[in-house]
């Protein structure tokens, strides 16, 4: 898991509130429960999986936006 940290740096961590939006729309919301290399699981009003590619080539073009919560 450190050598997918460390290639993905925006990738949210295990335990961080989190809140993704793609183009301006909220698509999750809640506690990051699993990462690995192919998929987030994120907890909130119920679990929804984001494929890990998907999230960081928004992330690289500007489509996705992490916004971590204290």
């Amino acid at each position: 898991m450190s050598l997918l940290r460390r290639i993905l740096p925006g990738v949210p961590r295990p335990g961080e509130l989190v809140e993704i939006y793609q183009r301006g729309r909220k698509v999750a919301a809640g506690r990051v429960i699993v990462v690995d290399d192919k998929i987030i699981s994120i907890a909130g009003k119920g679990i929804i999986d984001l494929d890990v590619q998907e999230l960081m080539s928004g992330m690289r073009d500007g489509s996705i936006t992490v916004k971590r919560q204290p």
